[in-house]
């Protein structure tokens, strides 16, 4: 009964709540404090039993709790409140209940990227005010937000953004990792920060024996290798490696070569703050590269042809294109910044920018997609106000298979209503959940009088539109905040309009 509920509705705390509401009424008699004690009671339970314990004190809490309190107990307990707040909307009621204002939002988000935990960010900065905050410091094992890049498709703008010279360093089609290592221990997370250390073994068994620092935090890029030629494989070829079973017969097939490309924390030290050229050199003491670690392929250059140069033979070699870096950037956790600049072979051609977008609804399909999904909604984040703006329709480049398979990846994230978080003026078949990105190449962004990302930035009472999107590829190692943002789409679109003149 629950689980067929469940179907219809999307939501298990809702269920749950249904449920009660048809039993014997209820009296409120529970405290916030039990309910934290036995959530906490679940949350800690571990070994042999562990499910029982867990089972027991979820179960304690429900056969006391209203309809309504039981809904909010199961989504805590579930991770999936589905209030339509978001991280960065915690930070601002934060900044203005314990820091003095909305001013304080970014010394808050700085300890946000350094930990990667709002839970302790809040306690801290409750307990101690801005004054605790400021002395919140990378910690090994707890993942960084990692820093992100722009992007552009024209040299000379690249060289202008970067003060004239750039380190032009090799970007790989693989999985973006962060290695922690304290000791013999070694964690490596994603860059949406889950812990996959058991999905890549081979990975931190060398980090163990070619990362010669005794603690060390460092980012890299994870490539699926041929075993034959040694040559680069795309990053489809890690799938494998996302299995919960099969992993050892995974590593032995299919071979990797991490490249490491910056150190964030090294020895007692936190490199946050020092200029990306000096990361560098500390990287190159501490890393002994071979075949299978190894520090990403770079070159410092300072004139168009020289990064045209470099470019191309990044791409010979089978990587996507470069990353220009300025040489003294710092590392901006959790940002997007001209300080990192993608290049990359999509951004060349006569279409537009790939971009990283989320599906937010679903189209029933007709004639051949009958059955299953014709189209699907996509949006941009717009990280000032923390939700999701629609930007195009998506129905081409998805294989047959592939559209098969659609409807059992997205059930899941299926919604009776709109989620709070998405912000449209059109009306899908199918509310999804912001959850799912998938990468996609369009002819041009043009003005729309329908779609919300960048609504009345360009022109009153217009968004804007990608024409002709096609899918390309699941970006399953990005989170929904790491999409293409709306302010990268009005920047893409102006870059546009000029170069039209």
């Amino acid at each position: 009964v629950v689980a067929r509920q469940l179907t219809r509705a999307g939501d298990l705390g809702s269920v749950v709540e249904a449920l009660l509401e048809k039993g014997k009424p209820h009296r409120a008699v529970l405290t916030a404090d039990e309910v934290y004690e036995g959530l906490d009671r679940a949350a800690r339970a571990s070994g042999e039993g562990a499910q029982t314990s867990r089972i027991a004190a979820i179960a304690g809490l429900l056969g006391r709790a209203t309809p309504a309190e039981a809904k909010y107990i199961v989504r805590m307990a579930t991770g999936k409140l589905r209030l339509g707040v978001g991280d960065m909307t915690i930070l601002d009621a934060l900044a203005e209940v314990f820091a003095g204002g909305k001013q304080a939002r970014k010394e808050l988000e700085r300890a946000y990227n350094l930990t990667s935990d709002l839970g302790y960010v809040a306690a801290v900065v409750a307990e101690g005010g801005l004054e605790k905050i400021r002395k919140i410091h990378v910690v090994v094992g707890k993942p960084i937000r990692p820093m992100l890049a722009e992007r552009l498709g024209d040299p000379g703008e690249i060289l202008a953004k970067l003060g004239g010279r750039c380190i032009a360093e090799y970007k790989y089609d693989g999985e973006r990792l962060q290695l922690h290592k304290k000791g013999n221990d070694v964690e490596i997370f994603s860059r949406r920060l889950e812990k996959i250390t058991d999905q890549y073994p081979d990975v931190a068994d060398l980090a163990r024996r070619y990362l010669k620092a005794a603690d060390a935090i460092a980012e890299g890029e994870v490539v699926a290798v041929d075993s034959e030629t040694g040559e680069l494989r795309p990053f489809q070829d890690l799938m494998p490696r996302r299995r919960k079973y099969g992993i050892e017969e995974a590593v032995e097939q299919i071979p990797t070569t991490l490249f490491v490309f910056d150190t964030i924390y090294v020895d007692g030290k936190d490199l946050t703050e020092e200029p990306y050229q000096q990361r560098r050199e500390v990287l190159s003491r501490v890393v002994t590269s071979n075949a299978r670690f190894r520090m990403a392929t770079f070159a410092e250059v300072a004139s168009v042809d020289e990064l045209e140069r470099v470019f191309e033979q990044a791409v010979q070699e089978g990587c996507e294109g470069l990353v220009c870096k300025a040489m003294g950037g710092v590392y901006q956790a959790g940002a997007r910044g001209w300080q990192w600049i993608k290049f990359k072979r999509e951004y060349r051609s006569e279409m537009t920018d790939a971009v990283d977008l989320v599906v937010v609804g679903a189209f029933h399909g007709r004639g051949r997609r009958g059955g299953g999904y014709g189209a699907l909604l996509m949006a941009a984040y717009d990280d000032q106000d923390d939700n999701f703006k629609t930007v195009c329709k998506l129905g081409t480049g998805f294989s047959d298979e592939f559209l098969g398979d659609l409807p059992k990846m997205l059930r899941r994230y299926e919604r009776p209503d709109r989620p709070l978080r998405v912000d449209t003026r059109i009306v899908p078949d199918v509310w999804l959940e912001p959850a799912i990105l998938f990468e996609a190449i369009g002819a041009e962004i043009t003005l729309s009088p329908v779609h919300t990302a960048g609504w009345d930035v360009v022109r009153k009472g217009s968004g804007l539109a990608i024409r002709f999107p096609r899918f390309t590829r699941v970006r399953e190692d990005k989170s929904p905040t790491d999409a293409t943002t709306v302010k990268e789409l009005v920047e893409m679109y102006r870059r546009r309009v000029k170069k039209a003149g």
